[in-house]
């Protein structure tokens, strides 16, 4: 059950970080990431219906997310799977921007755009689908992680530490599509319950 706080994390794709490249010395972010770079969304943002999107469209970025079941603070990797209680497929829904550089909140995390599957026990998908009115759209294979799911929440343990009930989605794919008003979604990933969404006409950000 979520309980707790909802995390996601961005550039853990290494096709994005490898097309990023040398763009990440310069302003202004001065120096690629060290560590894992994270954001945090409130529980308004998981979506409870047909997902609102304005004109311009909003980037659909599936992922997987991990549901905690007791806390994890300062892990090893191989301690990671005593802490993760099940997971589930999303989509982490936002206004496309080029830039990671202070994201207007707004954006990133406006409410009722987060999609979460339903959760079940652990098991990662090899590859990620997402099909719009039935013609796949987005693929992505996990592999492309910078950090994969166990050492990212090691890594992330030294310093922030989880609580049962947190959720960290385990990172976006940077080449994820845009979608419009009027499509159904559906996306799938093996062995975790597909999901079926909607989208309606909403109003700019």
């Amino acid at each position: 059950m979520i309980s707790g706080n909802i995390y996601g994390i961005v550039l853990n794709d290494r096709n994005e970080l490898e097309q990023l490249g040398p763009s990440l010395s310069g302003k202004p972010y001065l120096a690629p990431p060290s560590a894992a770079v994270v954001y945090q969304k409130p529980s308004s943002s998981i979506a409870r219906g047909p997902i609102s999107v304005p004109p311009e469209g909003l980037v659909a970025a599936a992922t997987v997310s991990l549901l905690f079941s007791r806390d994890a603070v300062r892990l090893g990797s191989a301690d990671v799977a005593s802490c993760i209680g099940a997971c589930a497929l999303a989509v982490d829904m936002f206004t496309a921007n080029s830039s990671y550089y202070r994201p207007a909140i707004a954006n990133r995390n406006a409410d009722g755009r987060l999609i979460l599957g339903d959760f079940v026990r652990p098991g990662l998908p090899a590859a990620i689908t997402l099909s719009s009115d039935g013609v796949l759209i987005h693929e992505w294979q996990l592999s492309r992680l910078a950090r994969d799911a166990n050492q990212l929440v090691a890594d992330l343990s030294q310093y922030l530490g989880f609580k049962a009930g947190d959720v960290l989605l385990i990172g976006l794919p940077g080449d994820a599509p845009l979608v419009h008003a009027g499509q159904e979604l559906r996306i799938e990933g093996t062995p975790l319950p597909a999901i079926t969404a909607h989208t309606v006409q909403g109003e700019s950000a």
